[in-house]
Formats: structure tokens, sequence, C-alpha cells
């Protein structure tokens, strides 16, 4: 999805199972518990309410001029609530210019130690896998990214632009020795209402 690299964006359960005889114990303990999982819960989706609006139908990605990609790119991409109502999952979908299958996951979420929004993430495009810190501002975000692709590594920064409900731009820079950050490329996405044809990978 990008012209001169690619970039963007993943993460499990244990199961425990055995029997005991039951001991009585304070009702108030459980109830104390759920509370503190659903306050947790309300302070993460409030940190990442930046994202939050992103969570319904299917994007399509656009040149930043508003030409649609059919031709070279067929890319969809949803974003969803975990479970767990503290992370959100971005998952992309579609097909390179030459025909080459495309997968992309990133989930964002806030760090419990340092109150940070952060996203971790991969994609199918030289075994990429990255991580870093998401800002918000007013109707904008940032991602600061670690990148690494094969043996090499990239620090890359991703921004939004929110346009209303249903659109927004996101364009992706790198840093380079003696320059700076350096423009890579920029994409339109808009939004599909409806049910999405891409599904996470679990």
């Amino acid at each position: 999805m990008m012209r001169r690299g690619a970039a963007r964006l993943v993460l499990a359960c244990v199961a425990l199972a055995g029997a005991c005889t039951p001991v009585a114990r304070d009702a108030g303990v459980g109830s104390n518990a759920n509370s503190n999982a659903t306050s947790h819960a309300t302070a993460d989706a409030d940190r990442l309410r930046g994202f939050a609006h992103l969570a319904s139908g299917e994007w399509t990605t656009t040149l930043a001029s508003g030409d649609i990609l059919r031709e070279t790119w067929r890319l969809r991409e949803t974003w969803r609530w975990e479970p767990d109502g503290r992370s959100l999952r971005a998952v992309g979908a579609g097909d390179s210019p030459d025909g080459t299958p495309w997968r992309e996951e990133q989930v964002f979420f806030v760090n419990d130690d340092s109150g940070e929004v952060r996203v971790r993430g991969s994609n199918s495009y030289r075994n990429s896998a990255f991580e870093g810190t998401v800002t918000f501002g007013d109707g904008t975000a940032e991602a600061r990214l670690v990148m690494t692709q094969d043996a090499a590594t990239r620090q890359l920064v991703r921004r939004w632009r929110f346009e209303g409900e249903d659109r927004f731009e996101t364009e992706l820079l790198e840093f380079v020795f003696g320059e700076g950050l350096v423009p890579l490329t920029s994409w339109t996405y808009t939004r599909t209402r409806g049910p999405s044809s891409v599904t996470p990978s679990r």
C-alpha cells in the first residue's frame, strides 16, 4: 500500500480447567473485581476515543487525489473493539499492484504501566513487524513506529487526519539520516456501511 515501502501491522490466551471443593467467600470480592475490570475497560476506551468512530463498517483505500485504487489496489480495512473492551484491532486485506495478497493487523491498546497508547502490528511485506506510541490531537493522531523488515530496522511516522465520521487521510513518513522526516506515501479512506468482508486471523 505504498510506493517506496510498506508499513503497518499482532498478539494470546491460556485456559485452565480443574475441580475443587466449594469454599464460602465474601460475595463482595467478585463484584469488586468485576467493577475494577469495568473501570479499566472504560478508562482505556476513553484513551482510545480518537479511533473509536472507526469501529464500524468497512474502509476502502483511495489515493490522496481521490482516485479509487480498484485497478491497482483492492484494499479493505476494518476496525473492531477486542472482547475485553480495552483495545482496538485494525485488519487490512487486499491485493498489491502485482497481484500479491496483502494482509495487515494492528492492535491499539493502553500500556498498563505508562498509560501510553501503544500499537503493535505486522504485515505481509518482507515479514514486517512494528510497534510504537500513539498520540492524539484535535481531529488527528500520530504513531511513531519502529519497524523491522527482514534484517532491516526502520523508523516511521504515521499520521491520521479525520474528516467527519466517514473519511480520513493518513500519511506515512520515514526518518532518513541527514534528511529528517521524508514523506513516503499517503492514502484516503472512506467508509462503507454494513457488514465487513475482512476478518481477523483469530
